[in-house]
């Protein structure tokens, strides 16, 4: 009966897939997982968009407390932070309901991983910040940051706001997607047309440069921030996936197979799903053990 908290540096990083994801990994280790959404903004159905999300990724059907809303109790129309979203649709938001929510999940489930909405920073209420919601629960803390120009400055500031409060630090996430509209795709060109335009060519490969160092310095820095400061925390590598109705790919990157004296766990996040799957079991066994005397 473990509950994660699964938050970001920000709006826009990859908690959602990272949460899906690895509720899809731990499903395949046998552990009876599901996800919550802590609040939904920007939705116009009653079932949090995020929720249905991470069932494709999960490849399994909405389940009954998902219908229920149990799964997300809060979803607002608004496309703001939650506590202006309900203030726009005069709807009390009470974070007790939250709690309940979580409640009645483990009751039913092993593991609950609970997405926030928006960073870690983001109000709740004119009076409550995410952070503060996660404090007052006291669950385990899983980071998701990602390689943007900001990413090194918000992480190491939502780093610290974690330690600030005692809370635990249980993985960082890294998502190495990055938003291919940024840079010049010259996939989509003939290679007559690239060789025609040698300054698109040369944009195309001096931004593809600028990336790939963005994305393995950005990584090196906040894996040596962790060994120095949080050396008990996984590093998790989120790979680029991409899902349907029907399968969830994902592609490998050189991380994956890398064996570093990075002093942190340093996982993939199959690895990952498995290390938590085999304490949860672990626990589980030792648990009906103590029963049985």
């Amino acid at each position: 009966m473990s509950v994660f908290f699964i938050t970001g540096v920000d709006s826009r990083i990859g908690k959602t897939y990272a949460t899906g994801y690895l509720a899809k990994q731990l499903l395949e280790n046998g552990v009876n997982v599901i996800t919550q959404k802590l609040i939904e903004t920007g939705c116009d159905s009653k079932i949090a968009e995020d929720i249905v999300t991470h069932r494709h990724i999960m490849q399994i059907p909405l389940q009954h407390v998902d219908l229920q809303q149990v799964s997300c109790p809060f979803v607002f129309k608004a496309a703001a932070p939650p506590y202006i979203a309900a203030s726009l649709e005069n709807i009390p938001l009470y974070p007790a309901r939250i709690t309940v929510a979580t409640q009645q999940l483990k009751l039913k489930y092993e593991m609950v991983l609970l997405e926030t909405s928006g960073g870690i920073m983001t109000p709740l209420t004119e009076s409550l910040l995410t952070i503060d919601y996660i404090a007052a629960q006291g669950h385990p803390v899983v980071l998701v940051t990602s390689a943007t120009l900001e990413s090194i400055n918000h992480t190491l500031l939502a780093l610290q706001a974690i330690a600030q409060r005692g809370l635990t630090l249980h993985a960082v996430i890294y998502n190495q997607y990055q938003d291919p509209a940024q840079s010049v795709d010259t996939d989509e060109l003939t290679p007559d047309q690239v060789l025609q335009d040698e300054q698109l060519y040369k944009e195309s490969f001096d931004t593809h440069r600028v990336r790939t160092n963005l994305l393995q310095n950005t990584r090196l820095y906040l894996q040596q921030y962790l060994q120095q400061h949080h050396p008990d925390t996984f590093w998790v590598e989120l790979p680029y996936i991409s899902f349907s109705s029907q399968s969830v790919h994902y592609q490998k990157s050189e991380e994956d197979n890398k064996d570093d004296n990075n002093s942190n766990p340093s996982y993939n996040i199959e690895k990952y799903a498995q290390e938590i799957a085999d304490n949860i079991l672990y626990a589980e066994s030792l648990y009906k053990k103590i029963a049985q005397k």
